[in-house]
């Protein structure tokens, strides 16, 4: 039995998918999840479901909670009313977005162990199946989502370090290539990229991805990459190519502590991506 927010909304039984049935009532289901085991008020979740909540928003809220309770009954997940309000009463390894927060903070206990830092991660990361709450509209799913991917990438970044450090580039070059145009703000992100580049001797498309992504932060945005890049830069093209992994570790940590101490603040960016919260998410995360 498993509840499902990192992609489309779903539960699944058995290997099979439970009919959960349509957008409005996914989003409510969502709204529990993410606070599995703890009560959501009613109020909490009619301004989660709908942002212009129509005149009998109680009342269609009760219809959804009522077929919710249908669809997961005989299973391990229960939907309960507690506390003015209702909670979803599972065991948070259950719902794929805490376990994934579980796994991320266990890597972090294993800082001296790069093989198990890894290892975790990588379990973390094969949770990942599309952009978080796929198919849930509104203000509270896209801050949401956008919380969420953040503290994806954070992993990704930490994961493709312990990687860079165990000797293994290509893997961390087949994972970061495709999220890198994804996330051109995280430049951590194109810095793990660069480095794994130049490990298997492929510098002319390290400073490619260089050049790409300073060209789009001048096109978009009007500003030069990072300090921490553009050092890496100059030293790509002084043809230094024994670069230590652990030059950006800083900035690195930086990031991942939103993804191991809980939930990042709705709707503000981590300190790792650039500029800060005023840039639009359709900049940050491009579909």
């Amino acid at each position: 039995m498993e509840v499902r927010i990192l992609g489309p909304v779903e539960v699944t039984a058995d290997g099979r998918r439970v009919p959960l049935g349509p957008p409005q009532r996914r989003a409510v289901l969502a709204a529990l999840a993410v606070d599995v085991n703890h009560p959501v008020p009613l109020q909490t979740l009619i301004d989660r479901v709908w942002n212009l909540p129509p005149d009998r928003a109680t009342d269609s809220l009760y219809a959804h909670i009522a077929r919710l309770r249908q669809a997961l009954a005989g299973t391990a997940v229960a939907i309960e009313r507690r506390g003015g309000g209702y909670v979803l009463e599972a065991d948070p390894d259950r719902v794929d977005a805490h376990r994934f927060h579980r796994l991320a903070k266990q890597a972090q206990t294993h800082a001296g162990d790069d093989s198990a830092r890894a290892a975790l991660l990588a379990e973390a990361m094969e949770l990942w199946r599309g952009s978080p709450l796929t198919g849930i509209s509104g203000d509270w799913a896209s801050r949401m989502r956008y919380s969420i991917e953040q503290q994806f990438v954070g992993a990704v970044v930490t994961w493709a370090q312990a990687h860079l450090r165990l000797g293994r580039p290509d893997a961390v070059v087949t994972e970061l290539t495709p999220l890198v145009p994804r996330y051109p703000l995280v430049e951590p992100l194109a810095s793990m990229l660069m480095r794994a580049l130049c490990a298997l001797g492929r510098t002319a498309e390290a400073v490619a991805q260089y050049a790409r992504l300073r060209g789009y932060l001048a096109d978009h945005l009007g500003i030069e990459p990072g300090p921490e890049l553009r050092a890496l830069h100059q030293e790509i093209l002084r043809g230094d190519h024994d670069l230590p992994v652990w030059a950006a570790e800083e900035v690195v940590l930086a990031g991942v502590h939103h993804a191991v101490t809980g939930w990042a603040p709705l709707g503000q960016p981590p300190s790792w991506t650039r500029p800060a919260a005023h840039v639009p998410d359709r900049v940050l995360s491009r579909p």
